[in-house]
């Protein structure tokens, strides 16, 4: 209702406007016209104005349209009456000293200017005439529909109380035993209930008649509709044949105004030449320059005037044209307006009638949703309650369990971790004995090569530097107390807390730069990680707390900033943003080289590698629990280097993260801050009982003693030796010799000895 108001209030303001708009204009056109012009058109005028009347008095026109008509043309014979007993002012002072053809073209434009605005009003009276009758329409419908709202709603007061007055009779008859009795009190509920019925049918009854009178009443309005369109065309019809007209009437008047100003012009102009020549005669030689001159300044201003007469005719034409076109422009909206309100009329008709008939289906439908629902809550709760009950058990059942779980986990830890150091110190008695071996070889060695200097070479012997460290160093064993334990499971302590204190590194003495510094690109990385991370941090807030923040704005949910995160990450400079930075980089990769992602198995190998080592760790083979974290460290430089160069291939692209990996790698930077700060991450303490090399390393370590000596000195122990085995050779040699010069001397003094015999 309060809308409906409203909408009336609008057009009846519009229709006061119109009215003083038209009154406005009849002001301007009557002060703007004079009795001379009327006096010449007065014919054309007056029978345009026959032909309005004709159209008025059209059978198909409603009486609102004639009575606007009516107090239209009383108006402006009102004023026309003013203008002709006030006396001329300046605009007919005015008018009387201009030209012809300024005249004509003034009079002409007053006029054709009266024609749009008459034509304007004529459509315009139509609509207001509909406006007042729609008007009076909703007002009597309110009206109306209000009447029959407050019976129907009297009547279902009283239907109410005469059917809870049956349904309390009902539970009288129950304790009713004699029959007579009974058959009296059940006659008389038969005669209250057909009397509930055919009050029901008189209201239904009631009510279809209502919906008569408006099917009644739609049919009549929509044939006055018809009617004032029919009308409405007719006039615009006429209206736009009437301008035409004129338009062509008053441009022939304007052609015919030029044409007379033209032999006004060239007469005047034939009797300034015969003067011209009557002057020749007498004085020719003086007189012929003037003429030239004054012909070629004729000549010129004649060519400028129908220049401007005609370039003022064309702008004339073109305006009557454009003005023909407005009005033809708004025919067709208005032909589609009524058609569009007659369809909405009707659809609006077809839509009331179905939903009352849906009203009726969904009470009932209600009824039966209701009692169902009963049954269904009752049923429900007894299963809630079965439910809460198992869950219960199950709860207790399963911690218990997991208890179990944790302690068998407490004890498979300890046999690990016994096995782990048994295993370990046979590894270190076998790798002493060789390191012994190979010292007390390496020993004997130097000793002979310093006899064989000394001795064979005569040359002084030099000790070579060789150092070669034992990368199996002894594990210091610590004291088991509370403070050592701590330490070794989170690292150095401050000395405020009675650790052993850590010293700042040289990184971090040196001056960092702003915040402000950071690249874009870094920055970008950096939103969009902590976006991601915070993303994924949803299972640190309780659900209920979610609920709450729901129905605020993104910006309202925001509970931790950034400067609290990166005061938790201890995060104060560019240094440590880049250094940030530089750990995430690693698991990113680019949308626009890349559109399909980071495949979700290279996410889970990423982000379960350390669940994996620590189950190899505790659940494996004790034997190779030194292998398995060597090659666990090995993966994950080789997945580095790989994101590196994947990120490397494509420079100054936009980077994205994976959600999955944010806490692995915050994880990773976390372990590398606690380390550097402490002096130990927080896995030392059990990298510190395990083989920190691999079979490579081990190999490459006792290789290193066969690269001790140089090939020179190796070239020159086997020339050494080669000398020394042919000296023995020659001195094998030589021993024979002697042995053979002993036994000739033996012979030669033997027979010396017999020779001696025979001399003498």
């Amino acid at each position: 209702m309060d809308n409906d108001n409203k909408d009336d209030d609008d057009v009846e303001a519009e229709n006061v406007n119109t009215e003083i708009e038209s009154d406005a204009d009849v002001e301007d056109e009557t002060e703007s016209e004079h009795d001379e012009a009327e006096a010449a058109d007065a014919d054309s005028w007056e029978s345009f104005q026959a032909h309005i009347d004709s159209l008025l008095v059209n059978e198909k026109c409603d009486k609102p349209v004639r009575l606007l008509d009516e107090r239209r043309q009383t108006i402006v014979q009102r004023m026309r009456q003013i203008q002709r007993d006030t006396p001329k002012g300046f605009a007919e002072r005015s008018m009387a000293q201009m030209s012809k053809i300024d005249q004509q073209l003034e009079l002409s434009s007053t006029r054709l200017g009266q024609l749009v605005r008459f034509g304007n009003e004529l459509v315009t009276n139509i609509r207001v005439a509909n406006e007042r009758r729609e008007l009076n329409r909703r007002v009597f419908e309110a009206a109306q529909q209000k009447d029959m709202k407050k019976i129907l709603e009297g009547e279902n007061i009283e239907a109410m109380a005469k059917f809870d007055d049956i349904k309390a009779r009902w539970t009288e008859l129950n304790e009713i035993n004699e029959p007579m009795l009974l058959w009296d009190q059940i006659e008389e509920q038969k005669k209250r209930i057909a009397e509930i019925m055919a009050r029901k049918d008189e209201m239904i009854a009631a009510c279809q008649q209502e919906i008569d009178r408006m099917n009644a009443k739609y049919e009549f309005d929509r044939q006055h509709q018809a009617a004032d369109l029919c009308c409405l065309v007719e006039r615009i019809d006429n209206q736009v044949e009437t301008l035409k007209e004129s338009y062509k009437h008053h441009l022939e008047l304007l052609r015919n105004t030029v044409e007379d100003e033209r032999q006004t012009f060239s007469l005047t102009a034939d009797e300034k030449w015969r003067s011209f020549f009557n002057a020749l005669n007498t004085n020719f030689e003086e007189k012929s320059k003037l003429v030239r001159v004054r012909e070629q300044f004729y000549s010129l201003q004649l060519q400028l005037l129908k220049d401007s007469q005609d370039e003022l005719t064309k702008q004339t034409r073109v305006r009557l044209e454009k003005e023909c076109e407005r009005l033809e422009l708004e025919l067709r909206r208005t032909r589609d307006n009524v058609l569009m309100n007659s369809e909405k009329l009707d659809y609006n008709y077809q839509v009331l009638q179905r939903r009352n008939d849906e009203n009726t289906i969904i009470t009932n439908q209600q009824k039966r949703r209701v009692a169902r629902l009963h049954e269904i809550v009752a049923r429900t709760r007894r299963n809630y309650k079965q439910v809460f009950h198992s869950g219960r058990r199950t709860i207790l059942k399963l911690t218990n369990e997991i208890q179990q779980l944790h302690g068998s986990i407490s004890e498979m830890e300890a046999k690990a971790m016994h096995t782990r150091n048994i295993n370990r110190e046979k590894f270190n008695r076998v790798w002493n004995i060789n390191y012994e071996e190979i010292t007390d070889l390496l020993t004997r060695i130097f000793e002979i090569d310093r006899i064989l200097h000394e001795q064979q070479l005569v040359m002084p012997w030099k000790k070579p530097n060789i150092n070669i460290e034992n990368i199996n160093k002894p594990v210091e064993k610590r004291p088991n107390n509370a403070m050592d334990r701590i330490e070794r499971r989170f690292g150095k302590l401050p000395k405020q807390y009675g650790g052993s204190g850590y010293t700042a590194t040289e990184d971090e003495e040196k001056p960092r730069g702003p915040m402000q510094e950071l690249p874009l690109e870094s920055a970008r990385l950096m939103r969009n990680i902590l976006r991601k991370l915070a993303d994924r941090g949803g299972f640190l807030i309780e659900e209920r707390l979610l609920k709450i923040l729901k129905p605020y704005s993104e910006k309202e949910q925001t509970m931790v900033r950034i400067d609290n995160i990166f005061a938790a990450l201890r995060i104060r400079n560019l240094d440590h943003v880049m250094e940030l930075t530089k750990v995430f980089e690693p698991y990113t990769y680019c949308p626009t080289c890349q559109p399909a992602g980071l495949s979700p198995l290279k996410c889970a190998e990423v982000f379960l590698k350390d669940q994996k080592e620590m189950r190899s760790l505790k659940l494996g083979d004790v034997n190779n629990l030194d292998q398995a974290l060597l090659k666990g460290k090995t993966d994950g430089k080789t997945f580095l280097v790989k994101s590196y160069a994947t990120k490397d291939a494509c420079p100054n692209h936009y980077l994205v993260m994976e959600p999955a990996l944010v806490l692995h790698a915050m994880n990773l930077f976390t372990n590398q801050k606690h380390k550097q700060i402490y002096g130990s991450s927080s896995e030392s303490s059990l990298e510190a009982e395990l083989i920190q090399f691999n079979d490579k390393e081990i190999q490459a370590f006792w290789r290193q003693f066969t690269n001790i000596f140089p090939d020179s000195k190796t070239h020159l122990w086997k020339t050494l030796e080669h000398g020394l085995n042919h000296y023995v050779e020659v001195l094998k040699m030589r021993v024979q010799y002697d042995a053979e010069v002993v036994f000739l001397r033996r012979q030669n003094r033997e027979l010396r000895h017999l020779l001696q015999k025979f001399k003498v």
